[in-house]
């Protein structure tokens, strides 16, 4: 099994919560991790997915988990939200009567991304939990190479960008297969029939919990057209004409889809008012361009080479590595956009410990400071200017000015 960063962070936050919960979309890996690594730390591990169990937690929570030894690792925890306030007592008894440190680590939960999960989560147990987020596998991890969250310095990105290399056929390889755990734990996975079986589980496992599907047709149509518009801005009234539904429905359907951890999206950036964040029209990303390859009829990379599909799938690709490098540490880190009505575009714009970086995502490798015009649109952040970048399918750093750098995708 490949070793993923963030069981430092759980192994972290089992000293200062008494709730720890890991989420994420289906099959990033939760239940191994869990199992594999935090039996040794002396958890017992019980999991809804079992019938008898599950039934138990529902009708009975509070002698359900009289009967379980401490400390537990209850996995799809989300199938019998009637745990959490029974977990709350139990957690606020054992701070009253032994202590706040006492109480730490007695819970660690994990399920899949959703409403019930997050929400009930969120309701019942504020100041107690902790929250951590999964992702598939990043590509550090893939390659067994140290992680960090992401900056970009002239001299620190460079080096790292030598850790490994990346041809522009290998990378279109790694985007047609994604990053969910079973294709390198079983690399004859078919992989055809996984996102199949996926995607089918997805809408009658995940999806009811936090939406209702009335036609599964239209809904698998909103797919497909979702995932071949990943790294472009979520414009609802076009997705509502092409699909036949009405805008609300879209909506709905969108916050469905990031609730349950399939979808993320990046807010317009604007310094001055926190409104038109909110207001103006996000960009949707895919979690995983493996599956989001699959729902838009692209198979191979031969295929992909020659798609005009093929420039959002790598951005997709590089903003999906930066996040993954954040939320593998714990990080809840905001990752914007920006683009304003004299057509300025900056793909990615992230404020990091008072510096602005703005990143352009390209699939070529020559560029020069014509490419980075945009930046300029930005020039009078009241936040501190960071090393701004282009990352590209480059095999080599170059500096295209005094304050951007040119980086291959390795430098993540």
């Amino acid at each position: 099994m490949l070793e993923r960063t963030i069981i430092k962070q759980i192994k972290e936050s089992i000293k200062h919560f008494p709730v720890t919960i890991l989420s994420g979309p289906r099959q990033v890996g939760k239940s191994t991790l869990l199992y594999q690594n935090m039996m040794k730390e002396g958890y017992s591990y019980i999991t809804l997915d079992d019938r008898t169990d599950r039934m138990n937690a529902m009708n009975d929570p509070k002698s359900f988990l009289e009967s379980l030894s401490y400390p537990v690792i209850i996995d799809e925890c989300q199938r019998a939200k009637e745990l959490f306030i029974e977990i709350e007592a139990i957690v606020n008894k054992i701070r009253l009567e032994k202590g706040s440190k006492d109480a730490n680590g007695m819970f660690i939960l994990s399920g899949s991304s959703s409403k019930a999960l997050l929400e009930n989560a969120k309701e019942t147990m504020a100041g107690r939990c902790n929250i951590l987020r999964m992702n598939p596998l990043s590509m550090r991890e893939i390659l067994s190479l140290e992680e960090k969250p992401f900056e970009v310095d002239k001299k620190e990105s460079v080096k790292r960008s030598q850790d490994y290399t990346l041809s522009d056929q290998q990378l279109l390889e790694y985007i047609i297969k994604g990053c969910m755990p079973q294709f390198y734990d079983d690399p004859d996975t078919p992989r055809n029939q996984y996102f199949s079986s996926y995607i089918e589980t997805y809408i009658n496992k995940d999806l009811p919990e936090a939406l209702e599907v009335r036609n599964e047709k239209q809904f698998n149509d909103f797919l497909t057209l979702i995932a071949s518009n990943t790294g472009q801005e979520l414009i609802y009234d076009n997705y509502a004409k092409q699909i036949g539904v009405k805008s609300p429905t879209v909506k709905q359907w969108v916050s469905a889809l990031e609730k349950t951890g399939l979808i993320w999206l990046a807010k317009s950036y604007n310094e001055q008012s926190l409104v038109k964040q909110i207001v103006k029209r996000p960009k949707i990303y895919f979690f995983d361009t493996g599956i989001a390859s699959y729902l838009s009829g692209i198979h191979d990379v031969q295929t992909l080479e020659h798609s005009f599909l093929r420039g959002r799938f790598i951005e997709t690709w590089i903003a999906n590595e930066i996040r993954k490098s954040y939320t593998n540490f714990g990080l809840d880190q905001t990752i914007n956009y920006y683009r304003d009505s004299y057509q300025n575009e900056v793909d990615l714009v992230i404020l990091k410990d008072g510096r602005l970086m703005l990143i352009e995502c390209k699939s070529g490798k020559d560029y020069d400071a014509k490419d980075i015009s945009a930046f300029s649109a930005l020039d009078n952040t009241k936040y501190n200017k960071g090393t701004n970048a282009i990352l590209c399918t480059t095999n080599k750093a170059y500096s295209i000015s005094e304050e951007a750098i040119v980086l291959p995708i390795s430098a993540i």
